[in-house]
């Protein structure tokens, strides 16, 4: 495969500590506190979803301060979990099978103040 043509792997832009309020495997909330060096360090309680791999479309408008996903039969193992955020000044963050294979476990889309 030559180079121009390997995946671009998705990158990251910080960790937070993920404690849901219910079982990794039901949809409701959690409480989401960024690791420093992040630069919004305020936790935040975010709607979790508990998802199948595939794309769709996270809106501001839907989730205001963002959403943490969970990949369905990939649950974390522990609570609370460190799982990766994705930040975005943005009104939306688009969601691709991608995001599933690089952080199977769940991610946390977190739309920064603005």
């Amino acid at each position: 495969m030559s180079p121009a043509l390997l995946p671009v792997p998705v990158a990251k832009d910080g960790d937070a500590v993920v404690t849901p309020d219910q079982a990794w495997t039901e949809d409701g909330t959690a409480l989401v506190a960024p690791i420093p060096p992040f630069p919004e360090l305020t936790p935040r309680s975010l709607p979790l979803d508990n998802r199948s791999a595939g794309n769709h479309t996270v809106r501001r408008s839907d989730y205001p301060g963002g959403l943490v996903i969970i990949q369905t039969d990939h649950e974390p193992t522990s609570s609370p979990a460190t799982l990766p955020i994705l930040a975005s000044s943005g009104s939306q963050v688009q969601v691709t099978g991608d995001n599933y294979v690089t952080f199977p476990d769940g991610f946390v889309i977190w739309f920064l103040a603005q």
